[in-house]
């Protein structure tokens, strides 16, 4: 667990995300004073403390890394930690979709949040800047959902107990930052839903509706905004489908090419919809209709196990599950780019030696064979560990190294 210390006080970085408003005004104060909080996670071994950003939005402050410190937070224990990353204006960046820069991330994604309800697609690029955004690459929803668990650290696990969505959206928050998404404030046009309290159900009503009053629709443009959230279910309605998200009571209409075409395309996180033992993060372009009404246009799902470690399919929810029952301390490898299939399943990092675990589940591909072996070559060629799981064997059968 890892403290944090603004404005006199010592907590633990867990209590803060987890109760943002009870924690604002002080949060306030260190921020006007001081300028910014301070990370423990180095003090038990005599090290210094290290800073922290502290960012608003809306009402409250979350902590962010400081920039370029990441580095030096605790591998093993603290959600700060990260590895090295170029920022905005390094060599080889300026082509990414999605940059790190100083103010949170700078995202170009494949989806339009303007449109023009007559005529053509609004360009949303700034005036001027036709050939660099014409040169610059875009992401797919999925692609920036994953990039941001990444940099939030949310797809490593430090041997807790639990992680609730309240953790999971104050590091969100905090990887946001002030930054942009298809070159408008992140915080004008991303709503990332915090954990329903009852307490606080007013404050989080006033919050949504205020971003919600920004997607509007005129007789000439489309206004629309992405909430990022936890599915709760898709039900059939008269004239389509209805998406209710867990952390309201807000609900938004989808059409049926939209939702059979998400069946499809993640096939392994549309069954788990509902499912105690997993959870579902949603990413959702929202429009208004004529009528008023708000309607998903695009939605990406990532499956999680339930703490909220992504998963690729219900084995690994399985699999992670059991993880964070034995308090083991493992990473899930996230692969964003073509070279990243040998990637393995998760990798325990409290062993000796890191330990890959693959879990091989489709042993009637012959595609998917022929690289099993090719994986268990390339794990033999290093001499490096891996722990093997071939459903449909019981998982309790697989031998996990124990913990170093």
């Amino acid at each position: 667990m890892t403290n944090v210390r603004f404005d006199g006080l010592v907590t633990s970085l867990e209590e803060v995300q987890d109760n943002p408003a009870r924690f604002a005004t002080r949060l306030e104060r260190a921020k006007r004073t001081s300028g910014y909080a301070e990370c423990l996670c180095q003090s038990a071994g005599g090290g210094k403390p290290l800073r922290l950003v502290v960012r608003r939005y809306g009402a409250l402050f979350h902590l962010a890394r400081w920039p370029d410190e990441g580095v030096y937070h605790k591998r093993d224990i603290c959600s700060f930690f990260a590895e090295p990353t170029a920022l905005s204006g390094a060599s080889g960046i300026e082509q990414e979709a999605i940059r790190t820069t100083h103010a949170g991330l700078d995202a170009r994604l494949d989806v339009s949040l303007t449109v023009r309800t007559v005529g053509t697609v609004r360009s949303e690029s700034s005036p001027g800047d036709n050939s660099r955004a014409a040169s610059r690459r875009s992401a797919p929803l999925l692609g920036f959902l994953q990039r941001v668990w990444q940099d939030a650290g949310l797809n490593h696990w430090s041997g807790g107990a639990q992680r609730n969505w309240g953790i999971c959206s104050a590091q969100i928050l905090a990887v946001l930052g002030e930054g942009k998404m298809n070159g408008k404030p992140v915080q004008d046009v991303v709503h990332v839903m915090r954990r329903y309290e009852e307490s606080e159900l007013p404050t989080i009503k006033a919050e949504f509706d205020a971003f919600l009053s920004r997607i509007r629709t005129t007789p000439t443009e489309s206004h629309r905004g992405v909430v990022i959230s936890e599915i709760k279910a898709i039900d059939p309605s008269k004239y389509g489908f209805i998406v209710r998200l867990r952390q309201t009571f807000e609900t938004f209409y989808a059409s049926k090419a939209l939702v059979e075409s998400a069946a499809r395309s993640y096939r392994h996180a549309w069954p788990m919809i509902g499912q105690p033992e997993a959870r579902v993060v949603a990413v959702l372009v929202v429009e208004r209709t004529k009528d008023g009404n708000l309607r998903a246009v695009d939605l990406a799902l990532q499956l999680c196990n339930r703490a909220f470690i992504p998963c690729d399919s219900s084995y690994e929810v399985d699999m992670a599950n059991r993880l964070l029952d034995e308090r083991r301390r493992f990473e899930k490898p996230l692969r964003r780019d073509e070279g990243d299939d040998m990637l393995p399943d998760f990798r325990l990092t409290d062993t000796a030696r890191p330990t890959a675990i693959e879990i091989y589940g489709m042993e009637a591909n012959d595609a998917y064979r022929a690289r099993k072996l090719q994986k268990q070559a390339m794990y033999a060629s290093r001499s490096e560990p891996c722990v093997e799981w071939v459903p449909p064997s019981p998982l309790a059968s697989v031998v996990l190294p124990s913990p170093t």
